[in-house]
């Protein structure tokens, strides 16, 4: 029997997320969820002790409520790290649930890191050429120019946690020049991913699928 343990930037259980990843695992594998903020009670809590901060990089998750909360990438990072510290003696590997950028987390176990996975997958299809790149916010448009710089790049933000469809007009913005796009959140959906390869007829990496299809190989 296989455990993977999944760490969110910020609350468990992802309930919009788990699913599609335990949907592409063998049946006996289980799953350990836990979260960055977990400890907190509110969005209010979140935003006071590690909420943004002015010109700093930026992350985007939700609350267990499906409260969205934008969250500082610096004070992220050691919440994230204490959780996965915290799972390591109960799972076989561990996933994390965000698409960015992490420092290496010394542990025992495997560490899937999205963000190196989607970069991976990047590398070996795109051989020259556009990348495109659906992220959450304006704001992390310099984060992500600086994580894909050996790319030509072409952006868009469109949130996957607001209540209106923003990744639609995202899409219509990257247009049908990318060769390759890359959906920069863990919140994107299946559909999403599927309204994005219809508007822009290009092929499309989801930060989930990635994810679930490296664990269904490794556990």
């Amino acid at each position: 029997m296989s455990t993977l343990g999944l760490v969110t930037i910020g609350q468990a259980p992802r309930t919009d997320v788990t699913p599609d990843i335990a949907a592409a695992l063998p049946p006996e594998v289980d799953i350990v969820e836990v979260g960055a903020l977990d400890q907190f009670d509110s969005a209010a809590e979140v935003e006071a002790a590690v909420g943004p901060r002015e010109g700093k990089a930026v992350y985007v998750s939700r609350l267990t409520d499906g409260t969205p909360v934008t969250v500082d990438r610096e004070s992220v990072v050691g919440l994230l790290g204490e959780r996965i510290r915290d799972l390591e003696s109960e799972v076989t590997a561990i996933g994390v649930l965000c698409t960015g950028h992490f420092p290496s987390f010394d542990v025992s176990v495997p560490v899937f890191e999205p963000s190196d996975l989607l970069s991976a997958w990047v590398s070996t299809i795109l051989d020259g050429g556009t990348l495109g790149v659906i992220m959450p916010k304006e704001e992390q448009e310099a984060m992500t120019f600086e994580k894909w710089a050996d790319y030509d790049l072409v952006t868009a933000a469109g949130s996957p946690y607001a209540e209106e469809d923003e990744v639609s007009a995202a899409a219509a913005e990257i247009g049908t020049d990318a060769d390759l796009i890359v959906m920069d959140c863990m919140g994107y959906t299946p559909e999403m991913k599927a309204t994005v390869r219809e508007s822009t007829d290009t092929s499309v990496l989801l930060g989930r699928s990635v994810l679930a299809k490296t664990a269904e190989e490794v556990l």
